[in-house]
């Protein structure tokens, strides 16, 4: 395959740093991320770094995309940012989830009111499956 050019006709080498606007509902959002390899039918795997939005359009936040390679610009680093990855954004949700369910249980097995579960041992058992999903990722 011949080397692939980014919009300005850089070559596009695996591990340099790119920017590239993906789309976010009628608008764009700025993506900063590196190159992590390329698709067999000549585009480019990009690892997201951190992007102007949030991740609320998609189900689940996507640390990879390919995106065609006319649609990035490589640049020379990243800019210095204080602004957490998307990465660290995802973490710290994760662990705002662990916090309020280890509460959520240790308030039921307190005796507490319990909402929305036909009883206190079927909301107990939710709360601890998801519990144990959440400290398995």
């Amino acid at each position: 395959m011949t080397a692939l050019k980014d919009a300005r006709g850089i070559e596009i080498t695996e591990g340099a740093s790119c920017i590239y606007g993906a789309p976010v509902g009628r608008s764009i959002a700025l993506v900063e991320g590196v190159i992590d390899g390329f698709t067999l039918s000549g585009r480019v795997w990009v690892k997201v770094v951190r992007r102007a939005y949030g991740t609320t359009t998609w189900t689940k936040p996507r640390d990879r995309v390919h995106v065609g390679p006319d649609r990035l610009v490589i640049v020379d680093a990243l800019p210095e940012c204080n602004l957490p990855t998307d990465a660290e954004k995802a973490e710290e949700s994760r662990k705002e989830r662990i916090k309020m369910c280890r509460e959520r249980v240790a308030h039921l097995e307190a005796g507490g009111a319990q909402s929305g579960f036909a009883t206190q041992e079927e909301a107990l058992t939710f709360y601890r499956e998801w519990l144990a999903g959440l400290e398995a990722e």
